[in-house]
């Protein structure tokens, strides 16, 4: 079953990352260690334009020394800000944005005086990371959370489905062998009482009244004893199962738009420039020259966005179309800033890397979608293969209960009222036995084995079964019927589920009467799922108390339901989700 009201975001909402900041997860290792990862690279481009004598490992090492720094002052606001503050999104802000100003501020004050940069570059350093900080480290908090919480939920849900499984196979060993067990149990009580009984029979001594005695004795000091203690034996559930029976809707396949973000393209473009316009410029010309390219950029995505709607193509095609407005997104507010804030001296001509580096930014932004859709998607499958299982198992309690139901209901009933019946005959009888009547009460005496032996009957009509349980009550209370034609297919495909249906909704209108005392019963059932059919019964009788215990009625429900409850409203309403489809001996790959 799925629930279609379980919607899962592929797009990350510009909430998300701003409410991660307050979860913690900016200061676990998980995170600090790919978030170093992630800027070495772009910190080594920066800082390579700084040197005085362009190295690229001597521009490495300097990024190098500044990841340390800030994975340093990460590690020590982990250890100074409280766990409370931790929690406040403002005072992680306001801590980010110290860290980033004192990483600039250390990285140089340790480089000036070595002799690398031929200008002072503090306060673009200051400049760039506070500002770079907090949005870089929440983006990075964000994929890795989503990362490892779907790795954490798929490793759970795989122990889960391996946990059923086991219990799953156990149940369905046991049927046969535990069948064969109580089939000894009554072998081992009945045939030697049925010994000494066809003995007192074939002797002829026996008066006839002593003769119903030791009959009627038979039925009750053995047959019905027995049958006690078999329906009191051999339950599979030891506790009401509160699994949920509801799997993760399948995400929606994430459109063109979906797999493109203005703020953040235009964010990165700005925090981008600004690494390097602030080295070029004065400090309020490249702040205002990458606002622009920020701006820009942003209405150009966002442009994309309206245009493409919620067109959807091959994930490969929107990368194409992805990279090549990142590609020319640059293009006009390079334009704008050299008509309105480059001074005309500067050569600046980013050709080749804005050409590169755009597309980079756009594509990044669609692999964290992409991974956010994949990861959902397994997830949404190991559920479904999780619930899968769950039914499964409810089949397996089902069966094992049913037949083991069988040999209580035959000795309880059909044996015990023959046996019976013959002593009430024996004794009506006038004058000596007969050897006919003899032969006859020895027959059904040793009949009782071959009726216990015999597997239940097929075909049991449940619906027909439930219709007459509702003329029935007729005239004591008035009991509604709304069935799913679906549920009479479902009936006459599997015997187990037929019976199943028969005495839950059995037990939901008696209950009802009996201990809701209730006048007006709705019992509804439809078919819920492919896999699953849903019984409801609603009643205008006296509230279920909080903390009620279950007694033996409920009890069925956890042998023969996937999920069951009982629940107080308008009305009260008892509901049962029964499996409802032949039984599986292979789970879906997990």
């Amino acid at each position: 079953m799925v629930d279609k009201s379980d919607q899962f975001e592929n797009v990350p909402r510009p909430r998300d990352f701003v409410d991660i900041l307050g979860t913690g997860w900016p200061f676990r290792a998980v995170t600090i260690v790919p978030f170093a990862a992630v800027t070495l690279l772009p910190t080594t481009a920066s800082e390579v334009g700084r040197l005085s004598a362009q190295s690229l490992p001597v521009a490495f090492g300097v990024a190098a020394f500044s990841v340390s720094v800030v994975v340093s002052l990460l590690l020590l606001v982990r250890i100074v800000l409280p766990a409370k503050w931790r929690q406040s999104i403002s005072i992680v802000v306001g801590a980010l944005v110290v860290a980033g100003a004192l990483r600039g501020t250390i990285v140089s004050v340790v480089i000036e005086p070595t002799g690398l940069e031929t200008d002072s570059h503090l306060i673009a350093r200051i400049f760039l990371g506070a500002l770079s900080l907090p949005p870089v480290l929440s983006l990075v908090s964000l994929v890795v959370s989503r990362v490892v919480t779907a790795r954490e939920k798929s490793i759970s849900t795989r122990a889960e489905i391996l946990a059923t499984e086991r219990t799953r196979d156990r149940i369905l060993s046991e049927v046969s062998t535990s069948n064969e067990r109580l089939r000894e149990e009554v072998d081992e009580t009945l045939r030697p009482a049925i010994s000494v009984l066809v003995d007192d029979i074939h002797s002829g001594r026996i008066a006839r009244s002593r003769l119903a005695d030791k009959i009627d004795a038979f039925a009750t000091d053995i047959v019905r004893p027995l049958s006690h203690t078999l329906a009191t034996a051999g339950s599979t559930s030891t506790a009401k199962r509160d699994a949920a029976m509801s799997a993760l809707a399948a995400p929606a396949r994430p459109a063109i738009r979906d797999q493109i973000n203005a703020t953040y393209s235009g964010l990165g473009v700005f925090l981008g420039s600004g690494t390097v316009l602030l080295d070029l410029l004065p400090l309020a010309n490249g702040f205002m020259a990458a606002l622009i390219s920020g701006l820009s950029v942003y209405g150009i995505v966002r442009l994309l966005g309206v245009i493409v709607g919620s067109r959807q193509s091959p994930f490969a095609v929107t990368g194409m179309i992805i990279a090549s407005t990142h590609a020319l997104a640059w293009i006009p507010p390079h334009l704008i800033n050299q008509a309105l804030v480059y001074p005309a001296e500067l050569e600046f001509q980013p050709w080749l890397i804005s050409s590169i580096a755009m597309p980079l930014l756009g594509l990044l932004y669609q692999l964290i979608i992409l991974g956010a859709y994949s990861s959902r998607a397994e997830l949404a499958r190991l559920d479904g293969a999780r619930v899968d299982m769950l039914i499964q198992l409810s089949e397996a309690r089902r069966r094992a209960w049913l037949r083991q139901r069988h040999l209580t209901h035959t000795l309880h009933s059909t044996v015990q009222s023959r046996v019976l019946a013959e002593a009430r005959l024996v004794r009506s009888g006038p004058g000596k036995i007969s050897a006919v009547e003899r032969d006859q009460a020895i027959d059904v005496v040793t009949s009782t084995l071959g009726f216990v032996m015999t597997e239940p009957e097929d075909s049991a009509d449940a619906v027909g079964a439930i219709r007459q349980l509702v003329d029935f009550w007729a005239g004591m209370c008035s009991v509604t019927l709304e069935l799913d034609p679906a549920v009479g297919e479902s009936a006459l495909a599997d015997d187990d589920f037929s019976r199943a249906l028969q005495i839950v909704s059995l037990e939901m209108i008696s209950n009802a009467i009996r201990h809701g005392h209730a006048t007006e019963i709705a019992l509804t059932i439809v078919r819920s799922s492919p896999e699953t059919v849903t019984v409801t019964a609603t009643n205008n009788g006296t509230r279920v108390a909080d903390g009620y215990h279950a007694g033996l009625g409920l009890a069925l429900f956890d042998e023969l339901a996937v999920a069951w409850s009982l629940k107080n409203g308008e009305r009260v309403a008892a509901t049962a989700v029964l499996a409802a489809r032949g039984m599986k001996t292979k789970p879906r790959a997990i």
